[in-house]
């Protein structure tokens, strides 16, 4: 009986040892196991962004479970994840594509020409603050380019269109933020004064007459019109006080309508880039360079000692 039940031991521990061999070769065998999060979306042991490690450095607990072993931490000495790059070609159009001190740099002059822009069409200062509207846009332009400066116009308008409504916002972005933004991308590709006037000149004034649609649209009234019949009642009292018979046509009207608009634009830029070669030489590096004024100008305007 002794030997009967020392040949059934034996016989058992046999057995177990050739069901652990049995199952550590079908371990072996058996393709590598894939994490639940990547077989939920879809990807396969050759997809898989987790790689399983290698046999060598996987062990065995207790149970007889095959495990891999705990992954490290940065502190010891395991390389960081690969982090994306976010300034290639291939991200066109993602809002990540300016480093983050850009963007909160853009997002604080947002806050600022907005603060301004509300503030001084509230308490009716915008007369006097018509100036350093166009600012912080041409400053993110100097500092951080074109795009940074699309962003700022954009935001601001933005949040002009939250605090104030849409009417003031589309205000803004026409009479200040598409000027501004044209300036800063033509002093951007170095060009001349006699490039960057009449092209940011022409872009107020097209912006002067969208806000006036604008401003049409929403009142339902065509703002336009109205100004052509007051300023032809107006050279009609002057015509009648001075003893003129002659008066001008409507047509001549609108030109000189036209022809006015022109003159305020072009004053308004000429005085903005005086204004700017000042104000960018405090607030940019080598502002005066950015703005590329002329050798005279510059010498008038920063004195003898301005950088040539």
């Amino acid at each position: 009986m002794a030997t009967s039940w020392s040949t059934v031991g034996r016989c058992a521990r046999v057995a177990s040892a050739s069901a652990a061999s049995t199952s550590a070769s079908s371990h072996r065998a058996s393709p590598p196991r894939v994490h639940r999060r990547c077989r939920r979306a879809g990807m396969g042991a050759s997809t898989a962004r987790w790689p399983i490690p290698p046999s060598d450095q996987l062990r065995r607990t207790r149970g007889g479970r095959v495990v891999a072993p705990a992954p490290r931490s940065f502190a010891d000495g395991a390389p960081p994840p690969p982090i994306r790059d976010t300034s290639s070609g291939d991200d066109k159009g993602r809002p990540d594509e300016l480093p983050v001190p850009v963007l909160v740099e853009c997002s604080m002059l947002s806050a600022l020409t907005g603060l301004l822009f509300h503030l001084s069409t509230l308490f009716r200062l915008d007369a006097y603050f018509g100036a350093l509207f166009p600012l912080p846009i041409v400053i993110a332009a100097a500092r951080n380019g074109p795009k940074a400066a699309s962003r700022v116009a954009v935001v601001t308008s933005m949040l002009l269109f939250i605090i104030s409504g849409p009417l003031r916002a589309v205000n803004y972005y026409c009479l200040h933020g598409a000027m501004a933004y044209s300036l800063g991308w033509a002093w951007t590709k170095r060009f001349s004064w006699w490039v960057t006037i009449p092209l940011s000149a022409t872009v107020r004034s097209i912006g002067i007459f969208c806000s006036l649609m604008f401003t049409s649209l929403v009142l339902r009234e065509n703002v336009m019109q109205l100004m052509v019949t007051q300023m032809m009642g107006l050279l009609d009292q002057i015509a009648a006080n001075i003893g003129m018979s002659w008066m001008p046509t409507l047509g001549w009207v609108w030109a000189m309508a036209l022809f006015f608009v022109l003159l305020n634009s072009l004053s308004y830029v000429v005085i903005l880039h005086a204004v700017f070669t000042i104000l960018l030489r405090a607030c940019v590096p080598q502002g005066d360079e950015f703005v590329n004024a002329p050798k005279k100008i510059r010498k008038m305007l920063l004195g003898p000692n301005a950088t040539p």
